[in-house]
């Protein structure tokens, strides 16, 4: 198969890469996280911040505001079990027990793990793994990395003043078990959704954090220690204290590109930085003996990946002209900016999301309240990367609303800027969209929203290659984080599907004459809780 008939395949006809008589064989499932073997391991205190309201780190990040910081990010944070039937009263039902995160993921399969490069005083410096079911840190490799990470990354960015560097990768087993082909585009989005929740949280500790999509990727996996066909690193998110806090102006951030000695440099192969390293041989676990290999998953990686870095020093910076090559951060007098409502306590986000399916319940939004939503969800758009485009690939909101005060009901398409709404549609659309679903677990009927999250339909191609493709479904996860936020702080819960007709969805809204279309389908409601045994997870 072409790539770029496995891409069609994988937007618009996906029961082609996920065939409907799978069997998935549970006995042998994957770990939902890696446990690495013999290593020097830091114990993360037990003690985690319940509210994060004022929590502002002022000088480097303590080991408790360390651990807080990726329990929320990563960490499990509760344990949940439930009863289901078999469907006959005579029937005996079964009983389910999971771990959960704080953010959504595809089946609850969770298949990031995250890596940190750490420069802070009571640590040794160097590369560490977050090793998730023990709440610790695993020391990987020991040494200074600055000029490596900044070498991967095109020399276009400094880390003298970062207390850390953030690795998001994928483990492509750990879903590709359940969802096979299907695999690749939930990895991107889970992904995505990681990545928002870091960028989340950095704004609540007063830290910057920027995304970098662009690296050179067997450069940054030798660091780790990954072999890139059964695990490769996604994104890259460097943190470093606000320049309010170290007392230097925003032109001497630790966040600024460097594109003017960027460009004098001579292009730096991934191959060249691997061989400046002594390889690494841990021994971890992920479970599973049994694993099936998927040529096309390889032949799709491989395509996307980066060897020099003249492959993506292609455009400047969005805003590099007017700002003197800074990555552009959130916009300081836009309306969303202007949406001063009271502060979402971030850590009863991550306590008490949920994403509801049969538990929808009907009720009815106000314009305001809608047209609040949107804005909260846009402003967590405008965060720091490295790409040359506004707007985050295009990124834009669209809704199906029904009985909302003061709007009719029908399509809406949601404006970037101001998160006014335009009606593309007349009428309920309930039907449309419910008969185009391809699983019966959400009643669009009890909603009165139902998001789409849409962008370019060539998937960024042009730009960036077959490399496009996992930054849109990365940047689409971010999205989709920023909707199910700004959601909750409405009182609001969002349940986020990719089995729905996209051809549809997008002439309901006239996207295709816009060359754009549908990423994911959310539906956002009132919803009661679930009937579950539930606990927290926490110090």
């Amino acid at each position: 198969m072409k790539l770029a008939t496995f891409l069609h395949d994988l937007h618009f006809a996906t029961e082609k890469v996920r065939p409907p008589d799978l069997e998935v064989n549970w006995d042998d499932a994957p770990l939902p996280y890696k446990l690495y073997k013999g290593l020097p391991a830091v114990t993360l205190p037990g003690e985690v911040a319940l509210s994060l309201i004022g929590e502002q780190i002022t000088e480097e990040p303590s080991l408790v505001q360390l651990g807080s910081m990726l329990y929320y990010a990563y960490g499990l944070t509760k344990v949940s079990q439930m009863t289901f039937g078999q469907g006959a009263p005579e029937e005996e039902s079964f009983f389910v027990q999971s771990y959960r995160r704080a953010i959504p993921s595809g089946g609850a399969l969770y298949p990031n793990e995250v890596y940190l490069y750490l420069k802070l005083s009571y640590l040794r410096q160097g590369i560490y793994h977050y090793d998730v079911a023990h709440h610790r840190l695993v020391l990987l490799r020991e040494g200074d990395f600055d000029d490596y990470v900044t070498s991967s990354l095109g020399q276009r960015f400094a880390l003298r003043d970062c207390f850390g560097v953030v690795f998001v990768s994928t483990y492509f087993w750990k879903n590709a078990f359940k969802y096979d082909l299907f695999s690749y585009r939930l990895q991107g989005l889970d992904t995505g959704v990681l990545l928002g929740q870091w960028l989340a949280l950095a704004d609540k500790y007063g830290i910057q954090a920027s995304v970098h999509y662009l690296f050179l990727d067997r450069a940054v996996n030798g660091l780790l220690g990954l072999d890139g066909n059964e695990e490769s690193v996604y994104a890259i998110l460097p943190l470093a204290l606000s320049p309010q806090q170290t007392g230097e102006t925003t032109a001497d951030s630790a966040l600024t590109l460097t594109e003017s000695s960027a460009d004098a440099q001579e292009p730096v192969s991934a191959e060249q930085l691997v061989q400046s390293l002594q390889p690494l041989s841990h021994r971890h676990q992920i479970g599973s003996n049994a694993r099936k290999d998927y040529p096309l998953l390889r032949q799709m990686h491989q395509a996307a990946l980066y060897e020099s870095t003249d492959c993506f020093v292609r455009e400047r910076p969005f805003g590099a002209e007017k700002d003197g090559g800074k990555l552009r951060g959130k916009p300081g007098e836009t309306e969303a900016a202007k949406d001063r409502l009271p502060a979402l306590d971030f850590a009863e986000f991550c306590r008490s999301r949920s994403s509801p399916e049969l538990d929808f319940v009907a009720g009815k939004l106000t314009r305001e309240e809608l047209e609040t939503l949107v804005r909260r969800a846009y402003t967590a758009l405008h965060y720091q990367h490295d790409l040359g485009h506004e707007n985050n690939g295009c990124l834009a909101y669209c809704v199906c609303l029904h009985q909302v005060d003061e709007l009719e009901d029908g399509a809406y398409f949601c404006a970037p800027a101001s998160g006014l709404l335009t009606q593309r549609r007349h009428g309920d659309q309930r039907a449309e969209l419910q008969a185009g679903m391809t699983l019966d677990n959400v009643s669009l009927y009890q909603v009165p929203l139902c998001f789409h999250i849409a962008g370019e339909s060539n998937h960024l191609l042009e730009r960036w290659g077959y490399r496009g493709y996992r930054i849109q479904q990365m940047q689409a996860g971010i999205a989709l984080h920023a909707l199910l936020l700004a959601a909750f702080s409405c009182g609001l819960g969002g349940h986020p599907l990719l089995g729905y007709d996209v051809a549809s969805s997008d002439e309901i809204y006239g996207l295709p004459q816009e060359s754009k279309t549908c990423l994911i389908q959310v539906p956002v409601g009132f919803y009661r809780q679930r009937a579950r045994l539930q606990g927290s997870l926490h110090g």
